[in-house]
């Protein structure tokens, strides 16, 4: 009795520490965002030409690195954390998910810190602030990808089958808690103090939450000690997926003058050499991931990813969907901040505020969700979020510049719901379909899905932008959007002419996105529809395990 009642304490307390990893997660992810323009600011000032005058070949210059090393600081983390959720999460599956996720919490931690450093604890003299906050974001993704390769697992491993639904919902209704907190303390911290703050908030919650794990969280499924790491694969399959990321950064920047720019200009020489860069990357991918498939299948003794997941259909009907949901939604929020901040003029903290009906529809169908899914599975909830959201996009493809803030708050209300609807039921359905001992590597399988998705959500939204407006006004404009402007020259006929550009790629881009969330229904549709005959192998196995530790 005494056992069971530990349990089942136990696994509140691995609810509530997860929570808090995913909580500050989803904070750094909207801060930062929404923060850019502050950011791209800072890093323009401490770049030499920065402080010339704006009409200068020296700033122009300046402005085109800046604006590079704010775009690496948003994709590198990506591109760091997806191409180590495999490795961590098959690591975490032979030597233990505690000791990976615990040293995981450190390493954010750390990250945070020394990025609110960024241009202090190294010189601006030796490295520029820019180089130095690309760096510590890095750093930052390392420790991510720690985490989030071990959250849901150990929650899968603490729950029943009969509440992993409930517990994996939580979860994620505290991700979108915390972007909507990230939202408003991005604003108000940017607005009255540094932007090196929204790095900073994580220091204290990081720290707390590091001691708390290393005191109370211990292994429950028995790590694989018989078997070795798939180094080999591990590199050819990290390796591949860099390549693929690194291609998309490439042609990102490479791609930012294409539409207007002639041989002479500056943002040209400075940008268009990415397209040969990403040409190469994209060369390279395919040919890493032929060498890890073969590896795999031939050569590994114990290969590094489970392609024996994917003959579950809930597995892979679940991977998939959110896959093709996350390119769908990848960009949403990046390209309202241009919206809110460039073509309404507001500043950070009233974006962060126009922001927030996404969120909240997601906040307060997340739970309901999860519960649902527990008595009913989760076909009809994740495919009627899918519906839901693919409205939303449409809707948003043809959204007018003119259109008020209730109607976009409407639109971004919907976008929530049908998200909320998604992801708990989606997510436990995914979980609950492996065995304790495969669960590690299939949840790092699914996010790093989900991180290269919303890669490509972001190089989507990057080059349709950089091929059809000029890059130039752009930066210039992002880079002063950074207080409310009047509503005298927000409704001028010649602001406005300013973001024409801008809004026929807003309007292209999330008419692409609707396009892969249509399609997502297809596998979401198609996934068993009772999910308990999907988890009886995940359950047979987990009950063997306990009455072999008992």
């Amino acid at each position: 009795m005494e056992k069971q009642k530990r349990k089942m304490d136990y696994k509140w307390v691995v609810l509530s520490n997860t929570t808090i990893a995913i909580l500050m997660a989803s904070i750094d992810t909207s801060i930062v965002i929404i923060s850019l323009p502050y950011i791209l600011r800072s890093v323009l000032r401490h770049i030499p030409g920065g402080t010339a005058s704006p009409t200068s070949v020296a700033y122009a210059v300046a402005s085109a690195d800046s604006f590079v090393y704010v775009i690496w600081s948003l994709m590198g983390y990506m591109l760091i954390t997806a191409t180590l959720l495999i490795f961590f999460g098959r690591l975490a599956d032979l030597k233990g998910r505690v000791k990976i996720y615990n040293a995981g919490f450190a390493v954010f931690t750390a990250g945070s810190l020394l990025a609110g450093f960024s241009g202090i604890v190294i010189p601006n003299s030796l490295m520029t602030e820019g180089i130095q906050l690309v760096m510590f974001r890095l750093l930052q993704a390392i420790g991510a990808a720690m985490l989030w390769s071990n959250s849901a697992a150990l929650l899968t491993d603490a729950f029943p089958a009969n509440q992993r639904g409930l517990a994996l919902g939580t979860n994620m209704v505290s991700g979108v808690g915390g972007s909507i907190l990230g939202l408003v303390l991005g604003g108000v911290i940017t607005s009255v103090a540094s932007w090196r703050y929204i790095f900073f908030i994580n220091v204290p919650i990081g720290i707390f939450a590091t001691l708390w794990a290393y005191m109370r969280l211990h292994e429950i499924s028995k790590p694989s000690r018989n078997e070795t790491l798939d180094l080999p694969g591990a590199f050819l399959f990290s390796g591949s997926i860099a390549a693929l990321l690194l291609g998309s950064t490439f042609y990102t920047l490479g791609g930012m003058t294409a539409g207007s720019a002639s041989r002479g200009n500056l943002l040209y020489s400075t940008f268009h050499p990415y397209l040969f860069m990403s040409y190469v990357a994209f060369a390279i991918f395919p040919l890493l991931m032929a060498l890890f498939v073969v590896n795999e299948v031939k050569f590994a003794k114990h290969p590094l990813m489970k392609f024996s997941l994917f003959r579950s259909r809930m597995f892979t009907a679940g991977v998939t969907s959110s896959s093709l949901l996350a390119i769908g939604r990848g960009g949403i929020m990046f390209l309202l901040v241009f919206y809110f901040e460039g073509v309404k003029g507001l500043s950070a903290f009233n974006a962060g505020l126009q922001l927030i009906p996404m969120s909240l529809g997601f906040l307060l169908v997340g739970p309901i969700s999860g519960i649902l899914s527990d008595r009913i599975g989760s076909r009809g909830l994740t495919t009627a979020g899918v519906v839901l959201s693919a409205i939303a996009l449409l809707i948003l493809s043809v959204l007018p510049q003119s259109a008020s803030p209730l109607e976009v708050s409407a639109v971004l209300a919907l976008t929530g719901i049908g998200g909320g609807l998604f992801g708990s039921p989606n997510i436990s359905s995914i979980m609950s379909s492996m065995k304790a001992n495969e669960r590690g590597v299939g949840a790092a399988t699914n996010s790093t899905m989900l991180n290269v998705s919303t890669m490509i959500a972001l190089t989507i939204a990057f080059v349709f932008i950089g091929t059809t407006v000029n890059v130039s006004n752009f930066i210039t404009l992002f880079i002063g959007t950074t207080k409310n402007l009047p509503s005298s020259v927000v409704s001028s006929a010649a602001y406005q002419a300013l973001w024409h550009p801008f809004m026929h790629s807003f309007h292209q881009i999330f008419a692409i996105f609707s396009v892969a969330v249509i399609i997502a229904l297809i596998p979401s549709a198609l996934r068993p529809r009772n999910r308990k005959q999907a988890e009886n192998k995940s359950v047979l196995y987990s009950a063997r395990s306990e009455t072999n530790d008992a």
